[in-house]
C-alpha cells in the first residue's frame, strides 16, 4: 500500500491511523473525518514501518513549513504485520517528539488495560475498542468515540492551556464557560456531571479546582494577557477586541509609541472569531485560514507589543474630560459582582462591533444558553449528532450553520426564513450546500415563517411557528439573523456622541495642520472603526484597514493635542 500523501498547506492537526485491514482502515478514516467534522487530517498506514515513515514525513514537513505547533496523534491496532506490534510502536520513545497522543485499538480493551496497568509509562497510552460500535451520527455511550476525544485532548501541547469543565453542558453557566474558553484558545475537555467546576492545566501544571467560576475568574486563572494597570492614564483606550480594535492597538503602540489598553467583554477576534467558515479571501493566506486561528494570530501580535487588556469587562459609560488636558473616563463592568473598573485615556477608539439581535419570540430570553444560542461554531456540530436543531436566519452564517450540523450528523435541521430561500441574502455556493442537504432530506425549510414562542421545561424543547399550528420538536435553536451596532451604552445626552438612525457611530475627516484624520467623531479625541461606524462594509479585511487608519488618525491628533 502506498502511504497517503501529506501536504504542508493543510494546517489541520493529524491522526495517523495504523490498521492492517485496508478496507476497514479506509472506513474508519472516513468515520473519524465525519465524527470530528474534518477538523483533523487522517493519514493511513497498514504496517508499523509505514506508520514510522509517515510520522517521519510529518516531522520533516512541519520543520520545513515552520509548523511545529501541528499536533499529531497515532492510532494503532495491537496486531500489525511485518514488524513490531501496535503496542510496541506506541511505546517507542523515539516517536514521542512526533506523536503527542497515542491510542491503542484493542480487541479486548479491558484485557489490554490490565496488561498495561503495571507497566511504566502506561498512562501515556489510551485504550479504545478496535472499532466503534455506533456510527459517527450516534456516538452516545460508545467508548471508542469517548477515548478518541480523550487522546486528542490530552495531546494538546503541554505549553498550551487546557481545562476540564465539569457540569451539565445544557446549563447556561457551563455553556458560556466552554464557549468562553474555546474562543480564548483554551482546549476544553467536557467531563459532564452536575456540579459546575473547572480544573485548569496551565503550562503543564495542574491548577486549583475552580468552583462555580465566573468568566472573570476563568480569565484570571487561565489566560495570559498583559493586564490593565488601574489608575494609569493611557494614550489610547480601545473599546472592543475585534480586528479593527487589535489592528489599531498594535499600530498605535508599535508605530507611534502610544500606551494602549483594550477593553473586551468576551474573547479576542469579536464577531470574526465566531465565524463558522474558512476565510478564503484574506490576503496572505491563499489556502484559506480559520477565523479562530486568525484571531489567535492577532492576539499574539498584541502580546508581542504588550498591549494591555481589561478582559471580561463590558464598557457601560464614557465620560467627557473634566477640563482641558484631562483624560476621558471609561467605566466597565465584569460578570463578577462588585468589580467595576475605570480606564482613563487621552484618546478613545470605539470599535465594539455588532451585537446579535434577539429574534423576538415569546420566552426567548428564558431559554438563552439553555437551547437558544446566537452563534454556531464548527465545534458545536458533534454536540448535535442524532438530534434536531433549528437555524433561524437567511444569511451566510445561517447557511454555514446548516452545513455544520448536517455534516456532523444532525437528524433534522429546520431552516426558518422570514422571507423566501430564493431571496435570502446568502452566497450562491452556500445556497448550493443547503440545497444539497435538503435533497438528502436533512433540511426542512420553513419559508415566510417566524418563531412565535419558545417552549420547554429547564431547556428548550419546542418552537411554535407562524406557518404551523403544531409546535416542532427541537433540541436547540440558533438565532443567526444579522446584527446591530453595539452602541446602546453611548446613547446619552451628556456625552453627545452623534449616532445615525440605525445606531451607528457617525464619523468624518478632520484637518489637523497639514494632515487629514479620518474616522473622527464629533467628540475631540474620540474615533470609531470597524462595523460599529456608519458606512462600514462589514468585512474582516476592511475592519483591519479601519484599525490601521484609525491609529494613524489618532497619532496625528495626539501630535496637535499632546
Amino acid at each position: 500500500m502506498a502511504r497517503d500523501p501529506f501536504t504542508t498547506t493543510d494546517e489541520r492537526d493529524v491522526i495517523v491511523l495504523a490498521l492492517s485491514d485496508l478496507p476497514r482502515g479506509e472506513k474508519l478514516a472516513a468515520q473519524l473525518g465525519e465524527y470530528f467534522n474534518h477538523r483533523y487530517r487522517v493519514v493511513r498506514a497498514s504496517t508499523a514501518q509505514e506508520a514510522r515513515e509517515t510520522l517521519g514525513d510529518l516531522a520533516d514537513a512541519s520543520r520545513r513549513a515552520d509548523a511545529s505547533r501541528r499536533t499529531v496523534v497515532l492510532f494503532a491496532e495491537e496486531s500489525l504485520p511485518e514488524g513490531p506490534s501496535g503496542l510496541d510502536l506506541l511505546r517507542d520513545e523515539s516517536l514521542a517528539g512526533v506523536a503527542q497522543g497515542r491510542l491503542l485499538l484493542a480487541d479486548e480493551p479491558e484485557r489490554a488495560l490490565r496488561d498495561l496497568a503495571d507497566e511504566e509509562g502506561a498512562a501515556e497510552v489510551v485504550v479504545a475498542p478496535r472499532s466503534p460500535s455506533t456510527s459517527p451520527q450516534e456516538p452516545s455511550d460508545d467508548p471508542f468515540w469517548e477515548q478518541a476525544e480523550k487522546v486528542l485532548y490530552l495531546a494538546t501541547p503541554s505549553d498550551e492551556t487546557k481545562a476540564d469543565v465539569h457540569g451539565d453542558p445544557k446549563t447556561d453557566v457551563v455553556f458560556r464557560a466552554k464557549r468562553f474558553l474555546l474562543l480564548n484558545h483554551v482546549a476544553v475537555y467536557p467531563r459532564g456531571g452536575t456540579a459546575y467546576e473547572v480544573v485548569p492545566t496551565k503550562k503543564g501544571v495542574i491548577g486549583t479546582k475552580l468552583v462555580k467560576p465566573t468568566l472573570s475568574d476563568l480569565a484570571q486563572a487561565l489566560l495570559d494577557y498583559t493586564a490593565h494597570v488601574p489608575g494609569k492614564t493611557y494614550d489610547l483606550a480601545v473599546v472592543g477586541g475585534g480586528p479593527a480594535a487589535m489592528c489599531a492597538a498594535v499600530n498605535a503602540h508599535a508605530l507611534y509609541g502610544m500606551s494602549t489598553v483594550i477593553v473586551e467583554k468576551f474573547a479576542p477576534g469579536g464577531t470574526a472569531a465566531t465565524a463558522n467558515n474558512t476565510i478564503e479571501n484574506y490576503l496572505g493566506f491563499p489556502d484559506g485560514i480559520r477565523p479562530d486561528k486568525l484571531s489567535q494570530e492577532w492576539l499574539k501580535h498584541t502580546e508581542k507589543y504588550k498591549v494591555a487588556w481589561l478582559h471580561t469587562y463590558t464598557a457601560t459609560k464614557l465620560a467627557k474630560p473634566a477640563g482641558d488636558g484631562e483624560p476621558y473616563t471609561l467605566t466597565a463592568e465584569s460578570d463578577k459582582a462588585g468589580t467595576p473598573a475605570t480606564v482613563k485615556a487621552k484618546t478613545v477608539l470605539i470599535a465594539c462591533g455588532m451585537q446579535t439581535p434577539k429574534q423576538g419570540g415569546e420566552n426567548e430570553a428564558k431559554f438563552r444558553y439553555k437551547g437558544v444560542y446566537y452563534d454556531a461554531l464548527p465545534a458545536d456540530g458533534p454536540d448535535y449528532k442524532g438530534k434536531t436543531v433549528a437555524v433561524i436566519g437567511g444569511g451566510d452564517t445561517a447557511g454555514r450553520a446548516v452545513d455544520i450540523f448536517a455534516t456532523s450528523g444532525a437528524t433534522k435541521i429546520y431552516l426558518i426564513l422570514r422571507g423566501t430561500f430564493a431571496n435570502a441574502p446568502m452566497l450562491k455556493d452556500i445556497k448550493k450546500l443547503v440545497e444539497k442537504h435538503k435533497a438528502a432530506n436533512k433540511v426542512d425549510m420553513r419559508e415566510n415563517t417566524e418563531v412565535v414562542k419558545y417552549e420547554g421545561g429547564a431547556y428548550l424543547e419546542k418552537l411554535t411557528l407562524t406557518s404551523s399550528k403544531t409546535p416542532i420538536d427541537v433540541n436547540a435553536a440558533f438565532v443567526l439573523i444579522g446584527g446591530k451596532p453595539n452602541t446602546g451604552w453611548l446613547r446619552n445626552k451628556e456625552l453627545g456622541l452623534y449616532l445615525d438612525a440605525g445606531g451607528y457611530v457617525q464619523t468624518t475627516t478632520i484637518t489637523l495642520g497639514k494632515e487629514q484624520a479620518p474616522l473622527a467623531t464629533n467628540l475631540p479625541g474620540v474615533f470609531a472603526a470597524g462595523d460599529v461606524r456608519g458606512g462600514a462594509t462589514r468585512r474582516i479585511a476592511a475592519a483591519v484597514g479601519d484599525g490601521g487608519t484609525a491609529a494613524l488618525s489618532i497619532y496625528h491628533y495626539r501630535k496637535h493635542n499632546p
